[in-house]
């Protein structure tokens, strides 16, 4: 099962949302914060400047990819089939 689970051609793209995210998850991190350490050299505790930014991109990262899937979720959802009422519906009739 595993990581074959994701080749097949039902899970190809969110197989590759994952993997997208996980490339950004180990490569944006570690550039935010060589480059902030550059940025906030100049302050007396850059360190502390670049991990906060690292931090903040992770989080970026983290919340994108959540919202991607909720968007996902959504765009599956077909309106014909669905319960006419609700908070989320457009559809009155």
């Amino acid at each position: 099962m595993g990581f074959s689970a994701l080749l097949h051609p039902q899970n190809k793209e969110t197989g590759q949302k994952l993997g997208i995210a996980t490339a950004l998850m180990f490569t944006l991190p570690f550039v935010a914060f060589y480059i902030s350490m550059k940025v906030f050299e100049h302050k007396p505790s850059p360190e502390n400047w670049a991990g906060a930014v690292a931090i903040v991109v992770t989080n970026i990262i983290v919340g994108g990819y959540c919202y991607v899937a909720y968007i996902e979720d959504r765009d599956d959802l077909n309106d014909e089939d669905g319960p006419r009422k609700g908070a989320s519906k457009q559809r009155v009739d």
